[in-house]
């Protein structure tokens, strides 16, 4: 990808505003790191919880780039007990000891906004999270565009023009997002590129591994096949670094920026609102919530479909290589949290007899990429004028399990992942909106679940195959559908347990609906 321009693009940054006085100084790094480990700890998207906060003398900053004077791009190494180091992406920008308040967003966690030090003139001095701070933004759109790492140099621009209006989003995230929203006229706008380009997020990784980062590989070639629900990618950055064992030069995905859905209902939040809605079978809202199931549905079929268009199919495991996959995850699971097998007599043999069953295929689907964390917070649907009927739903954020390293984040996989992982979300939705009628969670998982088995159906044969042929892969497709559900509920049981004990009941209500399945004749 190259810039638009073909020309030296122009200088986007600005020196950081700061009132009177002495400049700030940046603290000496062992000063830095000592201030950061407690700091990043208590974020909500530092990846290792239930610990205690890293000891400053075991981090290592591994990459320390100089963006902009006062904005410095930092790759901390975290040390792991029998595990590589985990590597947290933290941009800071030097401010005076009393502009961290200008920062602080409502609805944050305190801090998040960043902290204060003691700089080596003995001054306090504010480290504000790069995200928070328009010159980290303004510097970054310079760096992408010097780097060439963009597909739109017009929206690199617009990006530095526009940091001023920038907007943290505040919700729980494994990364952080920043809204960049377009100008309400041509007169508020901060120059051309500002005024000519639509609203854009943009997403900065906080966890980074050597490679590309599925959330951006994915989203550009979506986009490139020419898919439109997916938000459009125009501009990312990337990290450099020497490792630190070998010294060889690795590369990781570091930020992307995409464009923005400005009216558009949160999936998840839409789906809970309805749950506490529903008004029975035969009313209109149970019947736009079984209509935006089946659309969803249909809408992830196609990107199935798209992502082996643009990525193409690779040769599945053997049905008994997964089945030993998914048994050493479900070992994983149990270890991590023994209450879940303590609460849910029955459940190793449960676990064991659709694991046997999934050994027992012939042969599984073509592998694919997929979306890897596929649920409704990953979705949005479209806000239209009423006239218009209902708007379209937009898939994001390919990243994958956060829990899962990246490199098996960006193998191929069976779809029915995906699938899995959607009907699990439904669960989630039932629960937290208060479904009343039992009725509505088995309505909503046959609604979604049949719409997408049409669609793909249909693509995979053209319409031809015979019936025969096709209960038997509706059997197959059940077995492999039923063992993914079950490794997506065991999952969620150790997630919830280190992040939101209090939801666990949730897992465990999907966990007993598989066990009442499979109990023994």
């Amino acid at each position: 990808m190259t810039p638009t321009e073909s020309t030296d693009p122009p200088e986007l940054t600005q020196p950081v505003r700061r009132g009177a006085g002495p400049a700030p100084v940046w603290p000496a790094d062992a000063s830095l790191l000592a201030a950061l480990a407690p700091w990043m700890a208590r974020r909500r998207w530092y990846p290792l919880k239930g610990g205690s906060s890293p000891e400053p003398r075991d981090l290592t900053l591994i990459g320390d780039r100089e963006l902009a004077p006062g904005v410095r791009d930092l790759l901390v190494a975290v040390p792991r007990a029998g595990a590589p180091s985990v590597l947290v992406h933290v941009p800071l920008v030097l401010e005076t000891g009393e502009a961290l308040a200008r920062y602080r967003v409502d609805g944050e966690a305190p801090g998040g906004e960043g902290l204060t030090v003691t700089g080596p003139d003995g001054a306090e001095t504010s480290l504000i999270d790069g995200p928070h701070h328009p010159a980290f933004w303004r510097a970054w759109a310079q760096a992408v565009l010097e780097a060439g790492t963009i597909l739109d140099g017009t929206g690199a621009r617009a990006i530095a023009q526009r940091a001023e209006r920038l907007r943290v989003i505040t919700g729980e995230q494994s990364n952080t997002s920043v809204v960049l929203p377009a100008p309400a006229s041509d007169r508020d706008a901060g120059g051309p590129e500002d005024a000519a380009t639509g609203g854009l997020i943009v997403k900065l990784l906080r966890v980074l591994a050597p490679g590309r980062n599925p959330d951006v590989e994915v989203s550009v070639a979506l986009a490139g096949d020419g898919w439109d629900r997916v938000r459009t990618p125009v501009a990312w950055s990337t990290l450099t670094w020497a490792d630190p064992l070998t010294g060889v030069e690795t590369v990781a995905d570091a930020a992307v920026a995409c464009s923005f859905i400005p009216r558009a209902d949160d999936g998840f939040e839409l789906f809970c609102s309805l749950a506490a809605d529903d008004d029975g079978p035969r009313g209109p809202i149970r019947t736009r919530t079984l209509a935006l199931a089946a659309d969803l549905g249909v809408t992830t079929a196609q990107m199935h479909h798209h992502l082996a268009r643009a990525l193409g199919v690779s040769e599945p495991p053997a049905a008994a290589e997964l089945a030993q996959a998914l048994r050493d995850r479900a070992a994983w699971a149990l270890r991590e949290v023994p209450t879940v097998a303590d609460r849910l007599p029955g459940l190793d043999g449960a676990i064991e007899r659709v694991l046997s069953r999934l050994a027992a295929l012939e042969r599984l689907a073509p592998a694919t990429r997929i979306h890897g964390d596929y649920h409704l917070g990953q979705t949005l649907h479209e806000i239209v004028e009423p006239e218009a009927g209902e708007g379209r739903w937009f898939i994001l954020d390919f990243e994958g399990e956060p829990l899962r390293p990246l490199a098996e984040r960006r193998k191929p996989d069976q779809p029915l992942r995906d699938v899995a992982g959607m009907l699990r979300s439904f669960d989630y939705a039932a629960a937290v909106g208060g479904a009343d009628d039992p009725g509505w969670l088995d309505a909503v998982r046959d609604a979604y679940r049949t719409a997408y088995t049409a669609y793909e159906n249909c693509e995979r044969t053209g319409g031809e195959a015979s019936p025969g042929r096709e209960e038997a892969d509706a059997r197959a497709r059940g077995v492999l559908l039923t063992a993914l559900e079950l490794d997506k509920a065991l999952y969620e049981a150790v997630y919830e347990a280190r992040n939101r004990p209090d939801w666990i009941e949730i897992p465990l209500r999907g966990l007993r609906r598989i066990l009442t399945a499979e109990a023994p004749a």
